[in-house]
């Protein structure tokens, strides 16, 4: 069962605060030109970014990258309490190019993950989110201003721990359960091997472990098949390649290892929502990521 605390948005930008019983797994089946900004106010979570899995405390701080495959799952036996932003580029990149200090695109390359926070740094951060929340939900005169300038001293404030402890990193520890770990390692595995012929089997077999083992671990700790990861991964490149090259869509499917054109525009098309033709036309020479 959940309760939605509150739930507030304007362009370009969507915060929640929602709370959760023991038992909630995040679905993932998408790709979303959305950065996000998650901070869990109570509990704790497995956290699956990319390719990894981290074990993410109270007070943690997670930034995850456009167009990367992320889910959260049950960690412990606790209810958890967690905060979300939903962020295009176009709802700050304005407001940061006044000063030029800092570019959401490159932060988020930077540092994308985890930002585990002391007691009183959580609490700052806190503060900063929920003065977003309130000004968007009061809406009264100069809130958008009010909104962008709290979440502007949110990425001010986390980019100064980064540099602080620039040589000593910091992130939350991974999870140190070896379901998660086999689950790390399939993920590296199909990120570096994505445009060879793939498929659950090749990929148990050269992890050593039976298909339907892996099958079973990579759905909960990924929030998806083995199969679906394969397709994303492969999807992210032929976004990247539509935009940066001339390739054709018949040569694009051909080299990022799906077994015809028909298949490669049926997968591209239910990840994106759009056919490859039309993602090159409507993007092509913008301002759209394609991280």
């Amino acid at each position: 069962m959940s309760q939605i605390l509150y739930q507030e948005k304007m362009d370009g930008i969507s915060i929640d605060r929602i709370c959760r019983e023991p038992g909630f797994t995040m679905p993932s089946k998408h790709l979303h030109n959305e950065y996000e900004i998650y901070f869990l106010v109570e509990g704790e979570r497995y956290y699956f970014i990319g390719s990894q899995t981290y074990h993410v405390k109270k007070g943690g701080l997670v930034f995850i990258d456009r167009g990367l495959v992320h889910q959260t799952s049950q960690a412990g036996n606790e209810s958890h309490d967690r905060i979300l932003i939903g962020l295009e580029d176009t709802a700050l990149a304005p407001f940061f190019a006044l000063t030029g200090e800092l570019s959401l695109s490159r932060f988020f390359e930077e540092h994308c993950g985890v930002l585990p926070l002391s007691e009183e740094d959580a609490r700052t951060a806190l503060g900063y989110l929920e003065r977003i929340a309130a000004e968007l939900q009061k809406k009264e005169g100069g809130y958008r201003l009010l909104v962008l300038s709290s979440l502007a001293a949110l990425f001010f404030f986390a980019q100064r721990l980064f540099l602080k402890n620039k040589g000593n990193p910091l992130s939350a520890p991974l999870s140190a359960s070896p379901k998660h770990r086999k689950v790390d390692e399939a993920a590296a595995y199909i990120t570096e091997h994505y445009q060879e012929p793939l498929s659950l089997e090749s990929v148990a077999k050269h992890l050593f472990v039976s298909k339907c083992y892996l099958s079973r671990i990579f759905k909960e700790a990924a929030g998806l098949t083995v199969v679906e990861y394969i397709n994303l991964c492969r999807v992210r490149q032929a976004r990247r390649l539509l935009l940066e090259t001339s390739m054709s869509i018949t040569e694009l499917a051909e080299c990022l290892g799906f077994e015809s054109i028909t298949y490669f525009e049926r997968v591209f098309k239910k990840y994106t929502l759009v056919s490859p033709l039309k993602y090159r036309k409507t993007y092509s020479g913008s301002l759209e990521p394609v991280s």
